[in-house]
């Protein structure tokens, strides 16, 4: 959590305790007097969005300084103004979120390649709005995936002697763990969340990656081990465990933009084969 949202956090606490004693049993207080705290819980929990309007002119500064350091070898007349329909919002939703490097960071890239006219060309619009709607882990997902541009992930599955069954875990993979996510068992949803803004697209049926090497720490991860145990199996209708290989990927548009707002340099994508 944000030091701002710690300092609201604890700051609701206090408030709390004015309600609440004896490990949480309610204090029996005049209705007036109740009603009086409930203003001072409103205060405490919107105290880092009145420090935001308070730093507001600290964090235009602050993102100056970015800028400054993003744009130090670009050629002074090559620096041009940027289009107010991308500065304009990126400028207001970077100063959101000045405690988490990773979207600041995003913001400021983002601001940087408007500036710069050899590239400004390549930033798209909403590339504003998909930072908005991006987690900090997203971030760091993305970070990982455009050094590696298609990772692998296996789907596991129960299935009786017919080959008709269910998943049990679809979609697994370690990108949380390597990418150094802070929640990796959140995966999936930001998988999804990914693949809604257009970033990320996962395999279609039978498809996987040429070299199954990449598979094997993904069947004897820790998570998936425990789950295909004999023991396991004997609790359930079905009879045995098939792994279904497959893969996530940037699309274009994900490689534009983590091209234009994570500036990593790309190497050379793990190959497919579709049947």
């Amino acid at each position: 959590m944000s030091e701002s949202g710690n300092f609201a956090r604890d700051a609701v606490k206090e408030v709390a305790k004015d309600i609440y004693a004896d490990g949480g049993k309610p204090i029996v207080k005049p209705t007036g007097e109740l009603v009086g705290l409930v203003p001072r819980a409103i205060k405490a929990a919107l105290a880092p969005v009145e420090k935001w309007i308070l730093q507001r002119e600290y964090n235009v500064e602050e993102t100056k300084k970015l800028l400054e350091e993003k744009l130090k070898n670009v050629p002074p007349e090559f620096i041009q103004p940027p289009e107010a329909h991308i500065a304009v919002p990126a400028f207001q939703y970077i100063s959101y979120c000045m405690d988490n490097e990773e979207l600041r960071n995003m913001y400021a890239n983002l601001l940087a390649n408007s500036m710069n006219e050899v590239v400004k060309n390549g930033v798209h619009p909403g590339f504003v709005e998909i930072i908005k709607q991006l987690s900090p882990d997203e971030a760091k997902m993305l970070r990982y995936l455009s050094t590696h541009m298609t990772i692998p992930t296996i789907t596991l599955r129960y299935e009786n002697e017919k080959g008709e069954g269910i998943d049990v875990i679809k979609n697994f993979s370690n990108v949380g763990e390597l990418a150094q996510c802070e929640d990796v068992f959140e995966i999936n949803k930001y998988f999804d969340n990914l693949i809604r803004l257009g970033l990320l697209e996962s395999s279609q049926a039978l498809s996987h990656l040429i070299d199954k090497t990449l598979y094997e720490p993904l069947k004897n991860h820790r998570y998936i081990r425990p789950r295909i145990n004999e023991a396991t199996l004997q609790k359930t209708e079905y009879k045995k465990v098939n792994f279904q290989e497959g893969y996530m990927r940037l699309t274009d548009y994900g490689k534009s933009f983590c091209n234009i707002c994570l500036n990593t340099p790309k190497i050379v994508s793990a190959q497919v084969v579709q049947r």
